[in-house]
């Protein structure tokens, strides 16, 4: 497989790759994006976002526990956004580990509470709805 990478701008890559229905070669461009990162000490503003739209992609194609670890990765060069931990939070419970998917949104819930991110917020509330009807 060969994988275009516009080094300049890899989200948009591989946006249109997946809406070509590339959705392994868009997760590969990221990929090659974060890798290109990984070195670095100080990893770049963009890196949490690479890492939480090839979360997505891995999301959408399935693959759950690969999901994870970008999220894990979105989580470690995300300056106190909650939006990882809720992604994060979210695959967990769908792959079976309660205690871990608690945690992550209370994580998140406290981010959200500490920066006053009221859209974070409601997505805290709408998960723990969700999980309590499925538990219901």
């Amino acid at each position: 497989m060969t994988v275009i990478v516009n080094a300049e701008n890899p989200l948009r890559t591989a946006s249109e790759l997946a809406q070509a229905g590339r959705t392994a070669e868009a997760i590969a461009c990221l990929e090659a994006a974060l890798a290109r990162t990984r070195p670095n000490k100080e990893r770049p503003a963009n890196a949490s976002l690479l890492a939480r739209t090839a979360g997505l992609h891995c999301e959408a194609a399935g693959s759950l526990s690969r999901a994870a670890l970008y999220y894990e990765e979105a989580i470690a060069t995300a300056d106190g956004d909650p939006l990882p931990l809720l992604a994060l939070a979210s695959v967990r419970w769908r792959s079976g580990e309660a205690d871990s998917a608690r945690s992550c949104l209370a994580r998140a819930e406290a981010l959200a509470r500490s920066s006053s991110d009221a859209d974070a917020l409601k997505m805290v509330v709408n998960l723990r709805a969700e999980w309590a009807s499925e538990d219901g």
